[in-house]
This record gives structure tokens, C-alpha cells and sequence, in this order.
């Protein structure tokens, strides 16, 4: 389900670590389409976070950088 911050959309996704049955890792992906300078498409997360709220606010802390310009 995409949630919205500022004017960016992303989205938390889980996928089940196959060495480790029942655990399951998390990412982002934001979408920059229509905002400003950024608005050539999907930005993905760098790294797996064990916990969702942990993308969320990984996800939310890149788009902070994107709009500061970093």
C-alpha cells in the first residue's frame, strides 16, 4: 500500500529471508514522479531493514535528504 510524505508516494514491501524461514526483511521504494527536482521515477532503498517502521522511517529520512537536496 502506498503511504505519502510531503509530496512523495513510497512504499514498504517484506520479503521472507530464505536462509531464515519466518523472517522477513523489509525495503522502500519511493516515487518521485511530479516532484520536483526529483521526478524521474522510483528511488529503491539501499539496504534490508528487520522491522517495517524501520523502512518507514528510513524511507521518510530519504526523502528529507532528497528534498534538501542531498
Amino acid at each position: 500500500m502506498r503511504e505519502t510524505y510531503s509530496c512523495y508516494d513510497f512504499e514498504i514491501s517484506g520479503h521472507i529471508e530464505k536462509d531464515m524461514p519466518g523472517k522477513n526483511l523489509y525495503v522502500y521504494k519511493i516515487f518521485g514522479t511530479g516532484c520536483p527536482p526529483y521526478d524521474d521515477g522510483v528511488i529503491d532503498s539501499d539496504e534490508w531493514f528487520e522491522t517495517e517502521n524501520e523502512a518507514r522511517f528510513a524511507a521518510i529520512g530519504r526523502i528529507g535528504l532528497l528534498e534538501n537536496g542531498e
